[in-house]
Parts: structure tokens; sequence; C-alpha cells
């Protein structure tokens, strides 16, 4: 599999003799149509002279569709400057050179966060990409003063399509591309994806990222407890399949991630936008233990790592 710059950028080179409206392209199916409502939040957001982050591609990703039913911010602008702030201290203290956004969706992180040794890994329903590697060449091929107005701020850039109904196919996609290098640590992002997979689909997820993962690696995701599923929440067409009121243990039953660090945190008690800072506040005193969780209704933050 090939980097952005020499793969997944100019793919569709042949097309600019035929420019498609790149504002009007859509997906195809409803758990895509959500990553285009998630990137259009993060357009909203970006407009904010309180800012918690700036996508400048946002917009374009987003599509005509997507700015139509922006997700909701509550949620968009605190898991997003989490998992930013995740790469960050892991990049600079930890030396993680390498992140596997599961669900990337139209994230825009390579093209936004200024991390010149990592490799970016975005894993998604082809669709997705169909969709986004298209948008990506209309807005990279934009000139301001000679120049892109865009530009791969991270050191390469990496695609994965593949169906997560699949079991396994993406990890035996991803473990086939020679950068990926499974033996070091990996932040693995899964943002938005948790909630739509069913138990069993979790469970072999949790599998392949514990095979793929060295020690030190750390994964982010949100999600809801059990009994939230109840609720029968639905989300661009797409439904919420499964809730746990004990991730922690699941992920160090089916992956090994069993660090003593490792923390789920009660969303609404333990998260909080501070604008005037321009900073994200998270509180590890406020944990989501099964106990809390059980019978309640919970959004969950969950990070865990290997060691």
């Amino acid at each position: 599999m090939d980097d952005c710059r020499s793969r997944a950028c100019f793919a569709m080179a042949d097309k600019r003799h035929n420019p498609v409206d790149a504002d009007s392209l859509r997906v195809n199916t409803n758990h895509a149509y959500t990553a285009r409502m998630c990137a259009a939040s993060r357009w909203q957001e970006s407009q904010r002279a309180d800012r918690m982050f700036e996508d400048p591609l946002s917009y374009a990703l987003a599509g005509r569709e997507g700015r139509k039913a922006p997700m909701g911010s509550w949620i968009m602008v605190p898991r997003t400057r989490y998992g930013d702030d995740l790469v960050e201290e892991r990049y600079f203290n930890k030396g993680c050179r390498q992140v596997v956004l599961l669900g990337a969706g139209m994230d825009a992180r390579a093209f936004r966060m200024r991390l010149p040794e990592l490799r970016v890994f975005e894993v998604d329903q082809p669709t997705i990409f169909d969709v986004k590697e298209q948008v990506l060449e209309h807005e990279l091929s934009k000139e301001v003063g000679g120049q892109s107005s865009q530009q791969l701020t991270v050191g390469s850039r990496h695609i994965v399509p593949s169906d997560f109904s699949q079991p396994s196919h993406w990890a035996r996609q991803l473990e086939a591309i020679p950068q990926f290098r499974k033996e070091e640590p990996t932040v693995w992002l899964l943002e938005g994806l948790v909630m739509y997979l069913t138990d069993e689909q979790a469970r072999l997820l949790m599998q392949d990222i514990g095979r793929l993962s060295g020690p030190g690696s750390v994964v982010f995701h949100d999600a809801i407890s059990a009994s939230y599923v109840r609720a029968n929440i639905v989300v661009g067409g797409a439904p919420f399949l499964s809730g746990s009121d004990t991730y922690a243990q699941l992920w160090s039953q089916h992956a090994g991630y069993a660090s003593r660090s490792s923390v789920v945190l009660d969303f609404e008690r333990a998260v909080y936008v501070d604008r005037a800072r321009r900073k994200l506040q998270v509180s590890t005193d406020a944990q989501a233990t099964p106990n809390r969780c059980r019978g309640r209704a919970v959004v969950l933050f969950v990070q865990v790592e290997k060691d």
C-alpha cells in the first residue's frame, strides 16, 4: 500500500481533464455519512475564535451532504482534542512514530498535525476513500501564491479501504504495508467506531489490535455503557449496536492491554472544554467503574495501554 504522496492524492489524476464537483460527491453507507457529519462539526469548530483545534480541510471533506447535518459539538470537540493531545504526547514524550485511525472517516490529522516523522494509517470503508481521495486531490491542487494551499504535515499517510464486517481483513491489509511496524508502539484512535460494532465484532477488533501492538501502544475510543444500548440511538441512519460496563477488562482479556495506567472515564464528569485556556481538562478521578455504569446510560472515554 503506497502513501498519500505516491498514490492516494494522485490516484485519480486522469480525472483532471474531466473534473468532478467535489462538493457534491456522496458516500453510499450510513456509517460513512456520519463521517461527513463529523467533518462538518470540525469545520464549525475551526471557525471559532476560541477554537480547540483548526482543520482547514474539514469544510471540503464534509461536503454538501455533511454540512447539512453537523455532528454534535458536545462530543466531537473534546473527542477530537483528546485524540490530538494523545498523539502529540506520545510523539514528543514516548517516541511513538505511528498512529492508526480505525474508522478514520474524513479525519485530516495527516494534513494539520505538524509531526514530521509520524506515519499515519487510515482504515475505513472503501466508500470513504472513494470520496475522500477525490476531495483531497481537488483541495491539494489549489494554489495560493504559486504553492499548494494544503499539504501533508506528517511523514507519510497510508490508506486501508476495508469493511470492519469482514473479520481481520483490515488487519491483514495493514500488516502488509511495509511502513507499518507492529513491534513498535502505536497510537490507535477509534473515534466514533466501537458503538457501531456488534459485541463479537468489537471482540475480534480488540484481538487484532492486540496482535498488532508493540509494547507501549495505547488505544483511545469513545463508547457507551451496556444500558445505554437500550436507548436505541441512531445517528445518520446508523444504529448503536453495542456497549459495555467493563471495557478495561475486555481490552485486557482480548488484547493484552492490561496496564495499570489504563482508564475508563465518565465523559460528562471527567472531560471539560476549557475555552479560556484553549485546553481540554481531564479528571482521571471520575472513573466509570463497572458499578457506576451498571444500569446507567453513560458516555465513556476509554484509554488503555499495553506494557
